[in-house]
């Protein structure tokens, strides 16, 4: 049964006609109201839980413009190391940056390989920075002629987790 245009409450449900109560009563805004929280929710734990961007889709762009091999000497034998710069071209800056070493003797055969992951060490977007990789040798000095170093893995500063 229809309600009378002027009426201002329902005789049948005692519901209030009002503009405000048919609005504040609509379905689609009971709907919204439930579901903005938890899209709010939502959001909240994709952004608690991301891992950043994939390094793998950057590797190209974190170059090693120069390095050198440095030898030292502990009192618990040989050191070998490398000595460089890292310039990073992308629009991430990256952390936890895993270096790969390879050493090679004067024919070219590979006579010492080494990762160290850098955990302090922060290289920002767009820029460059100095770095240090040394490791412990197993050989003498002489074997180690030539050198190969590259950025194996990185993770994107920005990221919690």
């Amino acid at each position: 049964m229809e309600i009378p245009r002027l009426a201002r409450k329902c005789p049948y449900c005692q519901h209030f006609q009002t503009r405000a109560s048919l609005i504040l009563f609509h379905p689609v805004w009971v709907a919204t109201m439930f579901f903005l929280p938890v899209f709010a929710l939502w959001i909240a734990f994709a952004q608690l839980f991301d891992r950043g961007e994939d390094y793998e889709l950057y590797k190209d762009q974190i170059i090693i413009t120069e390095s050198q091999a440095a030898f030292g000497e502990t009192k618990s034998g040989g050191t070998a190391g490398v000595v460089g710069m890292i310039k990073n071209n992308s629009p991430v800056p990256w952390e936890d940056i895993r270096f790969h070493v390879e050493f090679f003797d004067t024919a070219g055969r590979r006579v010492d390989v080494a990762q160290k992951e850098q955990y302090q060490f922060y290289l920002p977007p767009h820029g460059a920075l100095s770095f240090k990789v040394s490791f412990g040798r197993e050989y003498p000095q002489t074997n180690y002629v030539k050198h190969s170093i590259q950025v194996a893995t990185a993770k994107d500063a920005r990221a919690r987790w």
